[in-house]
């Protein structure tokens, strides 16, 4: 890995802001307690130091870790209540909690459970893939030893202190899309959102007794529906005839048409969309609290703007453009009073990859190097109330 740059001159931070703000509306009203942070599995496992140091200097809020199931279990444990089991590999999520809170982010890191193994789907063996609902008692075992595990009172076997406390918990990952949750439709009717209201239900059942304060998000949803997936509002509905018991409410409004910016998602209707993006991002906050009668804290659990890299150049924007979106977004979420925190997906772009996604929403290229929304990061962030 080449030597990391060092921070830009404050003239050129200044620079980039005072270009951001000529594109944003006033901000009367703006609250500064927004948090904001980071979700980069990737990046935290294969450069610790690396991430963390970057972590300080990024001024963040808020952590979000994807606690996969297919890789935190990838046998089927003799006790699966237990997590002490030998078939638990909970060493990089061990990790993560520490270095969190030696960072000073403790109570701040948002674990997201998801990704089925296929010892534990619903389906047979010969069938089944990491998107597949689950067999109940299986979720049920796993998500109470992860519970367990970070507690706050748990001591691992050679250990002398108990692990850091998680207190927010989210239930899987963009489950209102066919290519994160099966099934999703059956015989004409969404059965995906009663199905993600039966692991919500479980998770907080085992998740409460041993963490009083938790908090539990649920939704995470996808920016949209499709031919085999349910709308984020459609998705909503159906938690709510479900009877959802939830205490925030969790979505990823990425971009449809990345070079529109903050007007992507404008030009749907204000009473029916099935896309949400961060240009009608009012309209969903709107319609969620109808659905539901209340009025939700909303977190944005994912979220970013990819840049061009070798083979990719799809659905991309400019670095120029991502660097003023990134800070226009902090502004507009900023605006609006439900919105708690937004996470972004990418501190560093994932390596190229022949096989499989991979994804370039970063702040650094995969070489280390920064990009301009490096500098519109850390301007954004001053905007906000000191985070930790």
């Amino acid at each position: 890995m080449p030597a990391r740059p060092r921070l830009s001159t404050r003239a050129a931070v200044v620079a980039l802001v005072a270009v951001a703000l000529l594109a944003l509306p006033a901000l009367a009203g703006a609250k500064a307690s927004l948090k904001v942070g980071f979700l980069d599995n990737t990046y935290v496992t294969a450069q610790s130091a690396a991430f963390w140091a970057d972590v300080d200097q990024l001024n963040v809020g808020m952590m979000r870790w994807d606690v996969q199931w297919k890789y935190v279990a990838p046998t089927k444990p003799a006790k699966p209540r237990d997590p002490a089991d030998p078939a638990y590999q909970w060493g990089e999520t061990d990790a993560f909690v520490l270095n969190a809170t030696a960072h000073g982010l403790q109570d701040r890191v948002l674990f997201t459970l998801w990704r089925t193994p296929v010892w534990a789907s619903s389906l047979s063996n010969t069938k089944a893939i990491e998107t597949h609902m689950p067999k109940t008692q299986y979720w049920r075992d796993f998500v109470y030893a992860a519970a367990k595990r970070y507690s706050g009172s748990y001591v691992p076997p050679g250990a002398t202190e108990p692990l850091p406390r998680v207190v927010l918990w989210e239930t899987w990952n963009e489950p209102n899309a066919y290519f994160a949750f099966r099934p999703q439709v059956v015989n004409g009717r969404a059965v995906s959102p009663r199905n993600y209201t039966t692991l919500l239900r479980i998770l907080r059942s085992q998740v409460e007794p041993q963490i009083p304060k938790a908090r539990f998000l649920a939704g995470a949803l996808y920016k949209q529906g499709g031919p085999r997936s349910v709308t984020p509002l459609d998705f909503l509905r159906g938690m709510q005839a479900a009877g959802a018991r939830f205490d925030i409410l969790s979505v990823h409004p990425y971009n449809n048409t990345p070079r529109l910016g903050l007007k992507d998602g404008a030009n749907q209707s204000r009473t029916n969309p099935s896309f949400i993006g961060i240009g009608n991002f009012d309209t969903f906050i709107t319609l969620a609290n109808q659905i539901f009668g209340r009025k939700y804290p909303i977190w944005v659990t994912e979220f970013g703007w990819a840049t061009p890299a070798a083979d990719k150049a799809q659905y991309t924007v400019s670095f120029k453009q991502q660097a003023t979106f990134l800070y226009d977004s902090v502004q507009r979420f900023k605006q609006l009073p439900q919105v708690e925190v937004m996470i972004w997906f990418l501190v560093e772009d994932n390596p190229p990859r022949t096989e499989g996604a991979w994804y370039t929403t970063g702040l650094r290229k995969s070489t280390g190097v920064q990009k301009p929304s490096w500098q519109s990061w850390i301007a954004a962030a001053g905007t906000l109330a000191k985070q930790h």
